[in-house]
């Protein structure tokens, strides 16, 4: 039997399941690569359930919680932010994370959250979806490649005190 997840929009009361999953996906994902100075500091920094309920209260700011059944197993992040000067003259929206347990990598999960992003950029009038992906995250890059996007710049990512260069992909909707 297949197995079947269902995207949900994270309300304020599932805020710590997005925490916690959060936080367990970008160090499963990233801490053989970074000190663990850079880890805590980034964690820190970016993980905390006050900062987390700010972004979820900004305007333009969705995340969205993959399940199977009761099991928070990935997560998303789009947001409308400032645009990029390279993407100045297009109405677009940036695909900030896109985050799935170790566990389940690989079962459609990325690509169901994908999806809802589409969805939701192409629903509420955008023309352009764009993200940013660590320059040395090869399979995240052929992952974004097979579903249309292209690289069109770079920029900096800082990871605690270490900065990073995140390549910049686009796809038009």
């Amino acid at each position: 039997m297949e197995e079947e997840f269902v995207i949900r929009t994270v309300e304020h009361g599932t805020l710590p399941v997005l925490r916690e999953l959060a936080i367990k996906t970008f160090e499963d994902t990233f801490r053989e690569h970074n000190t663990a100075e850079d880890m805590a500091l980034y964690r820190e920094r970016n993980f905390g359930l006050s900062t987390l309920e700010m972004e979820w209260q900004e305007e333009g700011t969705v995340f969205f919680l993959a399940y199977t059944g009761t099991d928070a197993v990935g997560y998303a992040k789009v947001r409308k932010g400032e645009p990029l000067e390279a993407l100045q003259f297009e109405v677009a929206l940036e695909i900030e994370r896109i985050y799935v347990h170790q566990d389940y990598l690989g079962r459609q999960v990325g690509k169901i959250l994908l999806q809802a992003c589409l969805h939701h950029a192409r629903k509420a009038g955008y023309k352009t979806a764009w993200l940013g992906v660590w320059e040395h995250n090869t399979r995240a890059q052929a992952f974004y490649k097979k579903f249309g996007f292209e690289r069109f710049g770079e920029h900096a990512f800082v990871l605690g005190g270490d900065e990073q260069t995140d390549w910049l992909m686009k796809k038009t909707l």
